[in-house]
């Protein structure tokens, strides 16, 4: 019989290198927000993603009540309403290794935690899906790469999805963003790097459960980018000046519509810090 560990050990590409990523902002039911945060920290983070193989990078964040009144408004949402999601995680999963990493994903929720209690009802989930790295770009040379953004110590991190016309106009939207719009709104400001991915759909199914909190469909797949923004300084105004001159010119440059955008602090392990300022 096989040792599955001695095969994992053997298994290559092993590099250090983004290839994949699962970005989830979630919605805790109101009443629950202390019990969500807990559940999430102590037992789901780890448990549910960071135990994985091939997850080897994962931060939390949250939007307080301020920063999600303050959310960029948009036709066409993702978050219904627009200040729905107040807890985003973000995992980067190595390169070559998104389809394990995923299928062990699916079958450690479906298979040994939402059966034994371990999942969460009182939650929503406004946007959760595996993605596939597109590209980065920095402010200024240096050694900062984005393996390892989720560990430097930001102060906070802004959201942006942007749907493309079509699937024939996301390579368009993408490469005008990459070259033109994200270097332009990188120079000079508080943010240290965009970090972009693109949605694709669930390889294994969605997990078939009575659970209110299931996860949905993905929509977007094909035409959608998120771009992640890494940022010095505390977001204190959730409509950051960052990005709202690019989404002036994404619609006329680059054909895209805004979705979302909006302003995230990192969690502090161990405490409840945020939670009462949520509601």
């Amino acid at each position: 019989m096989s040792d599955p560990y001695i095969e994992i050990a053997h298994q290559f590409p092993n590099e250090v290198r983004v290839g994949g990523a699962l970005i989830t902002l979630v919605e805790p039911h109101p009443g629950f927000e202390a019990a969500y945060n807990r559940w999430y920290e102590d037992d789901h983070f780890y448990s549910g993603a960071m135990a994985g193989p091939w997850v080897f990078s994962g931060r939390r964040f949250v939007a307080t009540r301020n920063l999600r009144t303050q959310r960029s408004a948009v036709s066409s949402p993702i978050a219904v309403p627009a200040d729905s999601g107040c807890y985003l995680s973000v995992y980067w999963i190595t390169a070559g290794q998104e389809e394990r990493a995923e299928r062990w994903g699916y079958h450690a929720m479906a298979d040994s935690l939402a059966p034994h209690g371990r999942g969460f009802g009182e939650r929503t989930h406004v946007y959760t899906t595996f993605h596939r790295f597109q590209w980065a770009v920095s402010r200024q040379a240096g050694p900062l790469r984005p393996e390892t953004v989720l560990d430097h110590p930001f102060g906070g991190l802004h959201m942006d999805v942007l749907d493309a016309v079509d699937e024939r106009g996301f390579t368009s939207l993408s490469e005008w963003l990459r070259r033109d719009g994200v270097p332009a709104a990188l120079t000079g400001s508080g943010a240290a790097m965009c970090v972009a991915f693109s949605p694709v759909p669930f390889a294994q199914g969605l997990i078939q459960t009575d659970d209110p909190g299931s996860v949905p469909e993905p929509e977007g797949v094909g035409r959608q980018l998120c771009l992640l923004w890494f940022l010095d300084h505390q977001p204190l105004d959730g409509s950051s000046s960052l990005v709202s001159a690019l989404h002036e010119q994404v619609p006329t440059e680059a054909q895209g519509e805004l979705r979302f955008s909006g302003s995230f602090l990192p969690t502090v392990p161990g405490t409840d810090r945020f939670v009462s300022e949520l509601r």
